[in-house]
């Protein structure tokens, strides 16, 4: 996926923007596991997802803790840290590639300039941030009930079949809040019910969702 694919959400950019954009861009590749962004970091750059499977997580504050995993995110999307963009802290949240993953990374400078002096781009980023929130906002809905198995069963219908044979069982299972094992029970019970639940658009257009889970 190109630059200009990748930024047709919320709306199509200007072509002089994404040509901008392109000039002051960087392709890099990530390999399956390899940090794209550390949590921590300072002057983060802002990754243009081209291919590829990665995710936002969350870094354990002891040692014996895994890593939280908050979202997934593949081609057309985009990864900064706003901590870091907006307030100049460290970043909260890091970066990971599930998959092996490809990438525009602009520099937070190219995205401050244009954010602080086109209003279009201005336009652009407000659009794309609020559709993030209200998308989070539904997605919690449907993620905070207390049985696993119901969580499961709802990511199965938010995510497609790929995303069951791309990402390991542990990564789903910290994006669930459950436990491994807790997810390996869970995944016994799915299998054993035959209940062949699957990606739901039309489910995903009713909540306002479209989009937010590609398809297969």
């Amino acid at each position: 996926m190109n630059l200009r694919c990748i930024t047709r959400e919320p709306f199509e950019l200007p072509a002089e923007i994404v040509d901008y954009l392109e000039e002051n861009s960087e392709i890099v590749t990530f390999r399956k596991n390899e940090t794209i962004l550390p949590a921590g970091m300072l002057d983060a750059p802002f990754y243009f997802l081209s291919a590829g499977l990665a995710r936002l997580y969350y870094p354990p504050l002891h040692g014996e803790e895994r890593e939280e995993t908050i979202l997934f995110g593949e081609a057309g999307n985009i990864a900064g840290s706003l901590s870091n963009f907006m307030l100049g802290l460290p970043a909260v949240f890091g970066v990971k590639a599930v998959t092996p993953v490809k990438a525009y990374r602009i520099a937070p400078k190219i995205i401050r300039d244009l954010y602080q002096s086109n209003h279009i781009f201005c336009k652009w980023i407000m659009e794309l941030a609020l559709l993030q929130i209200a998308h989070l906002e539904i997605r919690h809905t449907y993620f905070t009930s207390k049985d696993p198995y119901e969580r499961f069963i709802n990511f199965i219908r938010f995510k497609p079949k790929s995303y069951l044979r791309r990402v390991p069982g542990y990564m789903i299972a910290s994006y669930l809040d459950i436990s491994p094992t807790e997810y390996s029970k869970v995944r016994e019970r799915y299998d054993a019910e035959h209940l062949n639940v699957a990606y739901d658009k039309e489910f995903l257009d009713a909540v306002g969702l479209t989009g937010f889970a590609p398809e297969e």
